[in-house]
C-alpha cells in the first residue's frame, strides 16, 4: 500500500507530517505522524482498511488525549481519501506547541484582524502567547502560531502553510517580527 497522490504528499510535507505503515496479520495501517525528532514520529491519526475494501479514518480529534484517536469517517474509497480525512480532523497543535517550547522558540508574529476575529483566536489558543496591540493588531508568540498550525482546517481558524492566519473564511498575513540584533558602535 503506497500513497502516490502528489498534492497530498506535498501537503503532508508542508505541515511537517509524514506517513508510516504498519503491517500485521490482520491489516495494514497507514499512520499520519508529526515530525517530533524521534524516528517513528508522533501519531495524530491513521487509516485502516475494512474487509469490504473501503477505509476507516481515525484522528486525534480531542487535543490533550495522548495517543487517543476517534473514528472520524468510514466507507472511504481510498487510502488517500482516508489520510485527507485524518488531516481534516486531527488536532495536533498542542504537539507542535510543545516542540516549539522545547526548542526555546522566541520569535513573534503580528497580524491586523477585525476585533471579532481576535476574540475567536483567543478562544482557541488561550491568552498565553497572544497580545492585543490595539486596533485589531495582535502579536502572537511562536508557540501560539505552532498551536494554530496544528488545528484542523475545518475549524476555520488556523495558520496555513503560507504564514497566513485564516479566520471565518478570510486570510490575513502574519509578519514575523525581526529581533533587534547587536548594536554597532
Amino acid at each position: 500500500m503506497t500513497v502516490v497522490d502528489r498534492p497530498l504528499t506535498t501537503l503532508l510535507r508542508q505541515r511537517g507530517l509524514f506517513l508510516t505503515q504498519e503491517r500485521s496479520d490482520a491489516a495494514e495501517i497507514m499512520y499520519v505522524c508529526v515530525r517530533d525528532g524521534l524516528p517513528g514520529g508522533y501519531p495524530i491519526g491513521y487509516a485502516l482498511p475494512s474487509r469490504n475494501g473501503t477505509w476507516f479514518a481515525y484522528a486525534r480529534a480531542r487535543p490533550g488525549r495522548i495517543f487517543a484517536c476517534d473514528q472520524v469517517a468510514s466507507g472511504l474509497f481510498s487510502v488517500e481519501s482516508a489520510v485527507r480525512t485524518v488531516l481534516d480532523h486531527a488536532h495536533f497543535g498542542d504537539v507542535l506547541q510543545a516542540l516549539e517550547r522545547a526548542a526555546g522558540a522566541t520569535a513573534t508574529y503580528t497580524a491586523d484582524l477585525p476585533r471579532g476575529h481576535v476574540a475567536r483566536i483567543a478562544e482557541l489558543a488561550g491568552p498565553d502567547g497572544l497580545t492585543c496591540l490595539g486596533g485589531g493588531r495582535i502579536r502572537l508568540a511562536a508557540t501560539t502560531v505552532a498551536y494554530l498550525r496544528g488545528l484542523p482546517r475545518r475549524l476555520d481558524c488556523h495558520v496555513d502553510d503560507e504564514n497566513r492566519i485564516r479566520v471565518a473564511g478570510e486570510t490575513y498575513p502574519l509578519t514575523r517580527e525581526r529581533r533587534p540584533g547587536p548594536s554597532r558602535s
